[in-house]
């Protein structure tokens, strides 16, 4: 009877129509019960007047009660009438001893997470929840929702750069288009469209001006244009490649020879790893390991990871794929040095953390964790350390041996496998390691923990199944690129090259700190890629954001930041050329927004509009409304 009304198609599709108001009618029932003292029951006792857990345990028993009166009555021998009660009443005794425990497990779960949550995790997880139920099953919130989205398409198109009198394509041409013609076309658009990052006005995004290295990428690219790693006995080059990148990155920082925690003896292979599409899924791999490894492995089923909320939000993504909690400690508390605090992160650690995520240095402000002292913390509790290196990882070595000439001590911390609590690290070849879009490498102390990213599957109908990381099939042309970039370009290239971007950065922030209003967001730090500024605290006549927006119109890309607001220039080869075209364009544009500001009557009486009103809008709303918008802006980028 349970299995066909467990499985009978007319009640699946009734349990699924009601099944987003079970919790709605649960609630409403529950109130009626304790608020309104309303009693359901016929019996004499007031059903209002004990517990649920009571009324459940009565209802077992009533039911008991019934299958043993259907025992005793039954035409059967003595002997077959109390086998069946023992049967029945050890049964139920396993069924409420289960219940115990299921009971005892969630009042353990809920204590724990009453008390290690914070305010602000409960206050998400409730909006988030009333948010996603109404946008499904309210209609005037849909409508709301729909209405918003129209009125912020016209925006979002701007930003995404779409012209409105392109030719769109929705059906495949009745007949090829011929190659020059095509070719010519293409051509046109890329010229076009690289012109802005050519002029070295954009903060990050292509890491070369260098047009033989341009050459050279397309040359590599083109030799191996069809190739793909899953067919390693093919290409068994493109593996070479793949391994040889891995070992060179793993020399880079401090991994030729590692220790293993398990054991004391060096290991003369020293760090693992393998290529990536970038650094997302680089740290969604090293997520994914820990996950495997510190956590399934013992037996922890509600894991942790403590980082900074200068993580990347790849960190995010791995948490949501694989249910991890993502303990988060707000990095702007710490002297304004917006770095982990390893005490905060050692009063966070319990019994399901695996991993504590660090930066060197970070994305928003360019700011290198404490990776030393996290490392002993790492060690200490026996759990992971990941160190995203993806902006780092081919800029601080040598930055560090450049900074120490001449003896003198440099100001670049421990940040890598030098740190013996150190198990996993993420650095992209693709930015400063001057490779094609899009590769990186995540690193491992040792292979045990690298095995743990793996998936294998041995009985897919297919045959033996197994891939170091989420893709199957990996553009082998791009691991060749990757290698090719790193050979030709060798450690005296990196050398030189690093040099130029600390001259240029350093010259970014000392203009910076000359311009009234502005403050550099570095904490004591020294830039070394990345410059990031803001409006002093003071500072009431700028909008940080409204800076932005004019520098956009002055021809330039930068990164809005929040939390705090900001701007940060990630420093590349092609912006150290104009340097000082920027800083001139900068000083012009604060003044600009004095003067708006002066028109308007002061800076808080300012209309907000553009960026400034988006993170307003942003800062003073729950996750879910802002999320729905953000998902609205892919839905454009990927409207023909």
């Amino acid at each position: 009877l349970l299995i066909f009304f467990s499985r009978s198609m007319s009640l699946v599709v009734l349990r699924r129509q009601l099944r987003p108001y079970f919790v709605l009618l649960f609630i409403i029932w529950w109130l009626a019960l304790r608020v309104l003292r309303i009693d359901f029951s016929d019996d004499v006792i007031d059903s209002s007047s004990i517990s649920l857990l009571q009324i459940i345990l009565n209802g077992l028993d009533g039911l008991k009660g019934i299958l043993l009166n259907y025992a005793h009555s039954s035409s059967m021998s003595l002997i077959s009438h109390t086998l069946k009660s023992s049967f029945i009443t050890w049964m139920f005794l396993i069924v409420e001893d289960i219940m115990a425990i299921s009971l005892v497990a969630s009042i353990w779960r809920f204590g724990y997470c009453f008390i290690h949550f914070s305010r602000e995790e409960w206050s998400t997880m409730v909006f988030d929840s009333i948010f996603e139920w109404s946008k499904q099953n309210l209609v005037f919130v849909k409508d709301y929702l729909n209405k918003y989205e129209r009125k912020t398409r016209q925006d979002m198109e701007k930003a995404l750069g779409k012209d409105p009198n392109r030719t769109i394509l929705v059906h495949l041409p009745h007949e090829g288009k011929p190659a020059q013609e095509l070719l010519a076309e293409m051509q046109r658009k890329a010229s076009l469209e690289n012109q802005t990052w050519q002029k070295g006005r954009v903060s990050g995004t292509v890491y070369s001006h260098d047009d033989h290295h341009t050459r050279l990428m397309g040359e590599v690219y083109s030799a191996y244009l069809w190739s793909n790693p899953l067919h390693a006995g093919i290409w068994p080059s493109i593996n070479q490649y793949e391994a040889e990148v891995v070992a060179m990155s793993a020399n880079l920082l401090h991994g030729g020879s590692t220790t293993s925690r398990d054991n004391d003896s060096e290991r003369s292979s020293g760090a693992v790893g393998c290529m990536t599409s970038g650094g997302t899924e680089s740290i969604v791999m090293a997520i994914k390991a820990h996950a495997t490894y510190y956590g399934k492995h013992r037996g922890i089923h509600h894991p942790e990871i403590i980082c900074g909320s200068t993580a990347h939000a790849s960190v995010d993504k791995a948490c949501e794929m694989f249910h991890i909690r993502k303990v988060t400690i707000d990095c702007n508390i710490r002297d304004s040095s917006f770095t982990l605090d390893p005490r905060e992160v050692e009063r966070y650690i319990t019994g399901n953390t695996i991993m504590i995520y660090a930066s060197a240095p970070s994305y928003p402000q360019g700011v290198i964790d404490p990776i030393e002292e996290l490392s002993n913390i790492a060690l200490r509790h026996d759990i992971g350390l990941h160190v995203d290196a993806c902006l780092g990882g081919f800029v601080l070595p040598f930055a560090k041996k450049l900074m120490s000439v001449g003896g003198r001590h440099s100001p670049i911390p421990k940040f890598d496998f030098e740190c013996p609590g150190v198990t996993s690290m993420s650095i992209d070849t693709h930015k400063y390691g001057y490779a094609t879009k899009g590769t990186s490498v995540v690193l491992y102390r040792d292979a045990e923990l690298r095995r743990a990213q793996y998936f294998s599957y041995a009985k897919w109908a297919g045959g033996l199944y197994t891939t170091p990381t989420i893709p199957g099939s990996r553009p082998g042309a791009l691991i060749a690129c990757a290698w090719a970039a790193m050979v030709s370009i060798g450690e005296s290239g990196y050398t030189s090259r690093v040099k130029s971007i600390l001259e240029a950065s350093g010259k970014i922030a000392n203009g910076i700190n000359d311009i009234p209003g502005l403050r550099l967001l570095h904490g004591n730090q020294i830039p070394t890629m990345v410059v990031c500024f803001g409006c002093k605290r003071d500072e009431k006549d700028l909008d940080i954001y409204r800076i932005s927006d004019l520098m956009s119109h002055k021809g330039w890309e930068l990164n809005s930041l929040q939390n705090p607001a900001g701007i940060h220039v990630s420093v590349t080869l092609n912006v150290c050329s104009v340097v000082q075209q920027f800083l001139g364009d900068l000083e012009e544009t604060v003044q600009e927004v004095y003067k708006e500001a002066a028109a308007a009557g002061g800076g808080t009486k300012m209309k907000k509009k553009g960026s400034a009103a988006i993170y307003g809008m942003a800062g003073s709303l729950p996750t879910g409304p802002v999320n729905e918008v953000l998902k609205c802006y892919n839905d454009l980028s990927l409207t023909p």
